[in-house]
């Protein structure tokens, strides 16, 4: 076996583990200072999909604020018609009250008909007036339906409201027969109430649904995509160490390649 020879294969072999290490530590660096374990090619399909999960669960996240925007609209329409309903029962009573006009004066008819007039007046405004981002509630002409994606990612779609007309109350003169406009009225946003309240209810539910699925895609997607900490920490130490070792080596393989001068002394 020579004894001498042009070539350090020992320090070679040894700048070649020194390199391999090297490149470990700067991809446990950079996927630990990222966080993402795809870094460095670390797992290329995975992170495509990761990035899927992670698009749809910020989708159903999405879709849960506008279910939130649903609900808003409701609890007004259903703020307003509770309104509308206690105006309803004063303007009964109004119309129980005048069936005793044969004991009233002038001016005691003429105050429950101006309070019947104004009532009348004032449900129809605030059927008709009151708007959620310039969309209006409810109205005395109109069963109004306002469609609320609940899905996220698909078409799907819930219509919210109250699903029928509030008797028109404006024009009313007198309190005479107003109790039976009112009880006529009263039905009409008791229905409208109940629709409304079912509609809470279905909202709900899938708000509920959309916030849980958002939840466990953005866990899926992490499970894929972010960085094991504890693992590649201590991938990052092995490499350090092996990258010291290998050019402790190669400074020693060096050294003794440097003892076959002593033969030519």
């Amino acid at each position: 076996m020579p004894s001498v020879s042009n070539i350090a294969i020992g320090a070679n072999m040894a700048a070649a583990a020194a390199s391999k290490a090297r490149h470990g530590m700067n991809e446990s660096i950079a996927r630990l200072s990222t966080g993402v374990r795809a870094m460095y090619g670390g797992d290329a399909a995975g992170h495509s999909a990761g990035q899927a999960l992670n698009a749809m669960s910020k989708s159903y996240a999405t879709a849960t604020r506008n279910i939130e925007d649903g609900i808003s609209f409701a609890q007004m329409g259903e703020s307003v018609l509770l309104e509308v309903a206690n105006m309803g029962i004063r303007l009964h009573e109004l119309g129980i009250a005048a069936d005793n006009a044969a004991l009233l004066d002038s001016n005691q008819i003429a105050a429950l008909n101006s309070e019947a007039a104004a009532i009348g007046d004032a449900i129809d405004a605030l059927l008709d007036n009151t708007d959620f981002n310039e969309v209006p509630v409810v109205d005395s002409n109109a069963a109004l339906q306002k469609n609320v994606a609940y899905a996220g990612l698909t078409a799907n779609t819930t219509a919210v409201g109250p699903n029928i007309a509030i008797t028109q109350m404006a024009g009313i003169s007198t309190a005479a027969g107003a109790d039976a406009t009112a009880k006529t009225m009263l039905g009409k946003v008791a229905e409208a109430l109940g629709n409304i309240a079912a509609d809470l209810t279905a909202l709900k539910a899938f708000q509920g649904a959309a916030s849980a699925t958002s939840a466990n895609m953005a866990a899926a997607s992490a499970r894929i995509i972010d960085t094991d900490f504890a693992l590649e920490t201590a991938d990052l130490t092995k490499n350090a160490i092996l990258n010291q070792a290998a050019l402790s080596m190669a400074a020693q393989a060096n050294n003794a390649q440097s003892a076959i001068l002593a033969v030519l002394q």
